[in-house]
């Protein structure tokens, strides 16, 4: 329909290779499970496409790291989708944090539901049968790694433990963890894709005050009560911003936000919650590669 209305008649292709030897694609978007993006990322870029491939960037750290310098080698655009990166409250606690709105960090905590049932649109075949390390921890995790980082900065370590509830959602579908953040902060994550239940606010307490973000709304409280309050319409889940920012990347020589090295760091903080949880022990995330 929407096709239609563009006066545009879409070529169907049922061979990648094909496609992109046409010589009449300009950027590709994959939309594809996760083992997939480098071999597909790396053909469409030697044939001069740029690439935005949705996350995590690839289904193993080994994988990825090979990602790294092809938008150079290939002269092309190399983005991940990660559209939380985008998403306006959270750029907006972002910016309150740099002002000191609420003095220097020292405690965030996140506690999530992200219930995946058989009606859910990501309770896919290849995501049930995953080849991406950890399964929906990773699929989804990436997120919220993404949000950490751009708050905080680098996590320096981190002990955590998974276990999982549903069988049908391997290897594992919930986590817990304690981050120790390079700038001193503690963190505490935990998350489910098997439980139904209402999400709690992300909440970054400060010297001065704490910060409560939703994706559509920031509030500032100090002294036990509400100071301030933004908000923040979600539209889009922030995907807009997103291919804007994919677009001003291929018209500049400027790389977008979310490059494969950003991509990598976030996969990377959820390898290193589940190598804790297979060890037992603390583990420093530079160090799992």
């Amino acid at each position: 329909m929407i096709q239609e209305q563009a006066g545009v008649r879409p070529s169907i292709y049922e061979d990648y290779h094909r496609m992109l030897g046409c010589g009449e694609i300009d950027a590709a978007l994959l939309a594809l499970p996760t083992s997939l993006n480098p071999e597909v990322a790396e053909a469409a870029l030697s044939h001069g496409c740029h690439v935005i491939a949705e996350k995590p960037v690839a289904a193993s750290l080994s994988d990825a790291n090979r990602m790294l310098p092809w938008p150079e080698r290939y002269g092309r655009v190399l983005m991940i989708a990660e559209n939380y990166r985008y998403i306006p409250a959270y750029r907006r606690a972002v910016g309150l944090i740099a002002e000191c709105a609420i003095g220097e960090p020292k405690i965030v905590r996140w506690s999530l539901h992200a219930y995946v049932g058989p009606d859910s649109p990501f309770y896919t075949p290849w995501r049930l049968r995953p080849k991406h390390l950890g399964g929906y921890l990773s699929d989804g995790g990436v997120h919220e790694a993404a949000v950490f980082r751009m708050l905080l900065g680098e996590v320096e370590s981190v002990s955590g433990v998974v276990c999982s509830i549903r069988p049908d959602l391997p290897p594992a579908d919930t986590v817990s963890a304690t981050l120790r953040f390079a700038g001193g902060a503690l963190g505490t994550y935990g998350k489910t894709y098997a439980l139904p239940a209402p999400d709690s606010p992300l909440e970054v307490a400060g010297e001065d005050g704490v910060l409560l973000v939703w994706q559509d709304k920031v509030q500032l409280w100090r002294e036990g009560a509400k100071v301030q309050e933004w908000d923040e319409p979600l539209q889009y889940n922030g995907a807009v911003e997103m291919y804007k920012d994919f677009a001003q990347a291929v018209r500049s020589d400027m790389p977008p936000r979310s490059t494969p090295a950003e991509a990598l760091a976030d996969l990377q903080l959820i390898a290193a919650i589940l190598r804790s949880s297979e060890t037992g022990k603390e583990v420093r995330v530079s160090e799992v590669q």
